[in-house]
């Protein structure tokens, strides 16, 4: 049975964690926690997960460790658990910023890595997670680390070089969403709507459009079209929108959060 071991208990860890518990792909039993301090681990003992101060306990009692700390921390986490890593580990990280081979050259040869972006919608069991693998993994330690995080999401193996865009797009895209929908949300209560019933038919109308695009497999340009009926007053909408620089401010975004992982990346170097 698999035994998972999570370095780190903030925000995504924990997500992470309800949404693995609630799939049913892994017991509480067998989720074992470690964090730098008592209060962080508060959050994640609700779960019912095994905890302890002590990152090597985690790593000893688990086939896969999930590195959820941050970056500036990776270094010195890294050097902490190397000792503790067998063949048959596999150290899953979460880290922006931090590549497959700065992860192995501080871990023992031996050490199977992969790397991962995923969002905070994991813990419904709704979220985006691509992966990379790195040298030393094996087809079935890649079957494992896939199988788990579909439980939780659309998973996708991508090339490494491509995660530093999925994490800028659907990494961090939550957070853009809920701008657009509390905007949203806005503009319905200015026009008469309840907070409540706004924000639940703005909510609805994403929902509905992000499953249109993935369910049919069609151009979002074109499902576009199709609401935009010629004259009407949907077309008038997404003019102004246009000249409101709405894409352009989505792109310019995202390429701010690539262009901060950068950043991240260099500090690690």
């Amino acid at each position: 049975m698999t035994k998972i071991g999570f370095i780190g208990a903030g925000k995504i860890a924990h997500a992470l964690m309800k949404g693995l518990l609630s799939s049913g792909a892994v017991t509480p039993s067998r989720i074992y926690a470690s964090s730098n301090t008592e209060e962080s681990l508060q959050k994640v003992k609700i779960l019912g997960v095994n905890t302890c101060l002590d990152n090597l306990w985690t790593v000893k009692n688990s086939n896969i460790t999930i590195l959820a700390v941050k970056p500036l921390v990776f270094p010195k986490v890294l050097h902490e658990i190397a000792p503790a890593i067998g063949p048959d580990n596999v150290i899953v990280s979460l880290a922006a910023g931090v590549t497959i081979d700065s992860i192995q050259q501080r871990l023992p040869h031996h050490a199977k890595v992969v790397r991962a972006m995923l969002n905070t919608a994991v813990q419904i069991r709704d979220g985006a997670i691509s992966y990379s693998t790195g040298k030393n993994v094996e087809d079935p330690d890649q079957e494992l680390v896939h199988r788990l995080f579909s439980s939780v999401g659309l998973t996708l193996e991508a090339e490494e070089k491509h995660l530093v865009a999925v994490m800028g797009l659907s990494g961090s895209g939550p957070a853009y969403f809920y701008l657009i929908l509390e905007a949203l949300s806005d503009a319905g209560v200015r026009h008469g709507l309840s907070r409540d019933v706004s924000t639940r038919h703005a909510s609805q109308a994403m929902l509905g459009a992000a499953r249109m695009v993935l369910e049919s497999g069609r151009h979002p340009g074109e499902l576009k079209d199709e609401v935009c009926s010629p004259g009407g007053v949907t077309i008038d909408a997404i003019y102004s929108m246009e000249k409101a620089g709405v894409r352009a401010a989505m792109m310019d975004a995202v390429d701010a959060c690539i262009k901060r992982n950068y950043e991240l990346s260099r500090l690690n170097e």
